[in-house]
């Protein structure tokens, strides 16, 4: 019994030890074809980072996209720039 004990446990701490890199870091790795970026990015609720790469284009519609959500959500419940201190 001690024996099997003796090979399991090596097994089941090797099966938890995490090779993936922490979450809170980011992996920028630039290319040259067409400015080409790749971020990981782990997505809130996982535990799981995933690889996007765009390129400058797609980085600034989605910047615009964004800022005309914003700017949509803003109309809609009528708050106008953020009051002064």
């Amino acid at each position: 019994m001690k024996r099997i004990l003796l090979i399991l446990l090596p097994l089941a701490l090797a099966a938890c030890a995490s090779t993936t890199p922490p979450a809170a870091k980011s992996d920028s790795l630039a290319s040259n074809d067409n400015n080409v970026i790749c971020d990981r990015e782990t997505a809130t609720g996982t535990s799981m980072p995933t690889k996007r790469c765009r390129s400058a284009e797609q980085r600034d519609a989605d910047k615009r996209a964004a800022e005309e959500l914003e700017a949509g959500i803003r109309a809609r419940t009528g708050q106008g720039s953020r009051p002064g201190p």
